[in-house]
């Protein structure tokens, strides 16, 4: 009978003391879990970093792929500039075909 003699306000501050000291030990604890993942999470990305540097370094020696990328490189510049000269040559023709019409023929006798 002694619960019942509890008023409505004092039990609702009595459970707001308890939820309030156990969501207290929770936030401790949690912060304390994500530090230590925190920490975990940046080795990692350290340790990916690292292996990616080292295998770039790796591929860049490879005899193989440098004379591929030799290879690629003369190809596209070959193709490039043949690109470029079809179309400096279709664009000039095109202007003197545009001055040839724009000529007027002159007339016979005239000055």
């Amino acid at each position: 009978m002694a619960d019942r003699d509890i008023g409505l306000g004092r039990l609702f501050v009595q459970e707001a003391v308890k939820a309030g000291t156990w969501g207290f030990v929770f936030l401790l604890a949690a912060s304390i879990f994500i530090a230590s993942i925190k920490q975990d999470i940046k080795e990692g990305i350290a340790y990916g970093v690292d292996r990616f540097l080292s295998d770039v370094a790796l591929m860049a020696d490879d005899p193989a792929l440098l004379s591929e990328a030799k290879r690629l490189a003369k190809r596209a510049i070959e193709y490039s500039a043949t690109t470029a000269s079809r179309e400096v040559k279709e664009i000039l023709a095109q202007k003197a075909k545009a001055e040839g019409e724009t000529k007027t023929p002159s007339r016979p006798g005239a000055p």
